[in-house]
């Protein structure tokens, strides 16, 4: 029976093996970090990892820290769905139209290479602070999911295009039945790295344009009190962190159910 047991365990623990090395690494940073924090002995220069902790705990109490988050998520997600829907339709478009690859390339290189810091600043003076953050996530992740959605719509092997030439279909007919199943898988597989991206830009864009109810003007008003609140700040910048992750999970999740529903069609 204890032979059975250990085994058991060994089998849970293999299946299991990544997991808890990034549990463990995860730990030892924590570690390393509280040490740290210890000998400088300087919480405005660092706080020690249980202080801010402690901190995220009292933050977890208070209402005012669900209305910030939610509304931060809410901002995150409009500008992501809106920066997704947009490049793949457009992306997949230019795919097979040229003139309008050549016209979004103007577009496309500023929307990749503009500042975030430098855009808000100046689109504050014509957006409301509270869309800003939604604007500025879109043209952060528009230009990415384009240039995926196009790239895989010019890779569609010739063979297939000239059996749709030859049966007369539609390009609307086509992007329904045959791009969007084929190019919203390869599209989809980024969403791990873009989706974080998004965050960051919309917290950023928060702190930047003091946008009401939102992390960024959360983290704003702890920098502004940095030798009492560095603790608070530190467990802004944690929560901020768990939301990408968990935003991350359940847009992957949402994107395949959709991906699913596509991949079932055949052209007929």
């Amino acid at each position: 029976m204890t032979t059975n047991c250990l085994y058991d365990m060994k089998q849970i623990i293999y299946k299991n093996r990544y997991w808890l090395i990034t549990i463990g690494a995860a730990l030892v940073f924590f570690g390393i970090w509280e040490l740290v924090a210890r000998l400088i002995n300087v919480s405005a220069v660092l706080p020690t990892f249980t202080s801010v902790i402690l901190a995220l705990c009292d933050l977890l109490t208070s209402g005012n820290f669900y209305v910030s988050v939610g509304y931060t998520l809410l901002r995150a997600i409009v500008g992501y769905v809106i920066a997704f829907i947009l490049g793949l339709i457009i992306g997949i478009t230019a795919g097979k139209y040229k003139g309008l690859a050549a016209a979004m390339k103007p577009l496309n290189a500023f929307m990749r290479t503009v500042p975030v810091a430098a855009v808000t600043l100046v689109f504050a003076i014509w957006i409301g602070s509270n869309i800003l953050p939604s604007v500025i996530g879109i043209l952060l992740i528009f230009p990415v999911i384009y240039e995926q959605s196009r790239s895989a719509t010019e890779n569609i092997p010739r063979d297939l295009e000239n059996v749709m030439d030859e049966a007369g279909a539609s390009f609307a007919y086509r992007f329904r039945r045959v791009y969007l199943p084929m190019i919203l898988p390869q599209v989809m597989s980024g969403i791990s790295s873009t989706f974080g991206m998004n965050v960051k830009a919309v917290i950023t864009a928060e702190t930047l344009a003091y946008s009401l109810h939102s992390i960024g003007i959360q983290i704003y008003y702890a920098k502004t009190n940095f030798i009492t609140e560095s603790p608070t700040l530190f467990a802004w910048v944690i929560a901020a962190v768990i939301l990408s992750v968990l935003l991350e999970v359940i847009l992957k999740k949402a994107i395949k159910l959709l991906t699913d529903k596509f991949s079932s069609a055949v052209i007929s």
